[in-house]
């Protein structure tokens, strides 16, 4: 009988940085499609904003963390939070699974750690934004209680626009 390998979440440290980086980076070009060019515009633009410091941007706020997932010794997942502007409410960001291990609940448990993190937190919602290339993940945040918000055109981009999804999930 063969043990199947555990999913360990933890907190990132800063020797994660190329691997987060580069999945970061391939989970949204995957997707892209006929936008590569402007999905990797927006990859370029993310890592020299906060995926390039995330201790930063996500942990020098007790009310902000940033997690990866580890799985049979490899960095598959990672998602971050961050406080909005708003009273009681986090932002999701970040959340990508390598293709590798898709459909296997990653993305589920690393959905249970953030928001777990925000009940501890005095968060009472939960807000994201996702793009409609992302089709996989707009699937996983509807079955887990999130509902769309708004929706609107990213970037302008006349030929194939990007649609831009606002999600929100209430904490009870």
């Amino acid at each position: 009988m063969s043990e199947h390998p555990a999913l360990h979440i933890r907190q990132y440290v800063q020797a994660d940085l190329d691997l987060v980086q580069e999945l970061f980076a391939s989970g949204l070009i995957e997707f892209s499609g006929e936008v590569e060019r402007e999905v990797r515009k927006y990859v370029d633009n993310s890592l020299k904003d906060d995926m390039g410091d995330i201790p930063a941007h996500y942990l020098s706020n007790s009310k902000s963390n940033f997690w990866v997932a580890e799985f049979d010794n490899q960095l598959v997942g990672i998602v971050g939070i961050q406080p909005t502007d708003e009273v009681e409410e986090a932002e999701l960001r970040r959340m990508s699974v390598s293709s590798s291990v898709r459909r296997q609940g990653i993305g589920r448990r690393l959905l249970e750690t953030t928001e777990e993190f925000c009940r501890e937190q005095g968060y009472r919602r939960i807000c994201l934004s996702t793009v409609d290339i992302l089709k996989p993940a707009l699937v996983m945040y509807r079955g887990h209680g999130y509902t769309t918000v708004k929706e609107e055109p990213y970037g302008g981009l006349d030929h194939r626009p990007i649609i831009v999804h606002y999600l929100v999930k209430e904490l009870y």
